[in-house]
């Protein structure tokens, strides 16, 4: 009787091409396939290649790459190319926009620079300057002298975007100083929609967190006070949400339930969520925008636009 055991399991990667592999690889992800090169030595080959990595990268990535103001390294791969547009954004559009590519996903992120925002007296020199800072991927960006009325727009074809995605934008600023920022929140109304259409809009403040205003004595809204009135407690643990909703009080509609906070990002700017949408109709525009609504005669300053990044939701 012949022993079983004598015959070897065939492997059932060896049953298939490799272009019949590469086609499966390439209706995965890119962590998927990275996790596949990893695991196994006998698909590395199929998971590296050329034809899975192009799927992986927008369709359109040679009329964009050929646009960019930025040197771009010659690549042995395709996934060279993905893993150095994931880590290295360039310039585009005479460097008034920078691409780059989501690296879970692959999916298109945007930055419009200052100079392709609308900018309110941004043209007037006394009320902002254009400067250079070495640690903004743009060559200038716009730099608040003065000026009494806020108000910055972008706009973007939504078709240049991935489609069927769900995108979040965001303003990336600084304050050099918190100058008619810091006697309260600058009380800002943040919109994102497709141009001639309703926007939906909300409210954001400036301010980072551990920045809050330096003059006058406030009420924290507490969970500590039982009573639900607020307690002048420099100490008070709340939220800085808490904070700003006090007070900017009942100057806020009513609907104004969520208030945006800047974070901070990991290249030094400040963020803070103009809105989110989804990508369905590619003839579309979308604007975003943010705009004082409140203190639009208190002087102000020291306010760094980098511009408005457009990238995927997380999650």
């Amino acid at each position: 009787m012949e022993n079983s055991n004598s015959n070897s399991n065939p492997n059932i990667q060896s049953l298939l091409p490799e272009d019949c592999t590469e086609k499966i690889l390439s209706f995965t992800s890119p962590v998927d396939v990275c996790r596949v090169s990893l695991v196994s030595k006998s698909l590395q080959s199929a998971a590296d290649s050329d034809s899975v990595w192009e799927k992986f990268l927008p369709s359109d990535y040679q009329s964009i790459i050929s646009g960019s103001v930025t040197p771009i390294p010659d690549f042995a791969s395709k996934k060279e190319l993905y893993v150095y547009l994931c880590h290295n954004p360039i310039l585009i559009d005479a460097g008034r926009k920078s691409f780059s590519l989501e690296k879970c996903t692959g999916k298109k992120c945007y930055i419009l620079g200052a100079r392709d925002l609308h900018i309110t007296w941004a043209d007037s020199p006394q009320y902002w300057e254009w400067t250079s800072l070495p640690d903004s991927r743009f060559p200038k960006v716009a730099k608040l002298k003065q000026v009494w009325w806020l108000e910055i727009r972008g706009t973007i074809r939504v078709g240049v975007l991935s489609p069927r995605t769900s995108y979040a934008a965001y303003l990336v600023y600084k304050l050099e100083n918190e100058f008619g920022f810091h006697y309260r929140p600058s009380e800002s109304e943040v919109s994102i929609g497709v141009l001639d259409v309703k926007l939906d809009k909300q409210f954001a403040t400036l301010l980072p967190k551990g920045r809050l205003p330096q003059y006058g004595r406030f009420y924290i809204l507490s969970s500590r006070a039982k009573d639900g009135r607020g307690i002048p407690d420099d100490k008070c643990e709340s939220s800085v949400a808490n904070v700003v909703r006090y007070w900017l009080g009942k100057h806020l509609p009513e609907d104004a339930s969520n208030i945006q906070l800047p974070k901070l990002r990991n290249d030094g700017w400040f963020e803070v969520e103009l809105g989110q949408f989804y990508t369905e109709n590619e003839d579309d525009c979308l604007e975003m925008s943010l705009k004082e609504v409140k203190d639009c005669s208190s002087h102000k300053k020291g306010l760094i636009v980098e511009g408005i990044e457009i990238r995927p939701r997380m999650g």
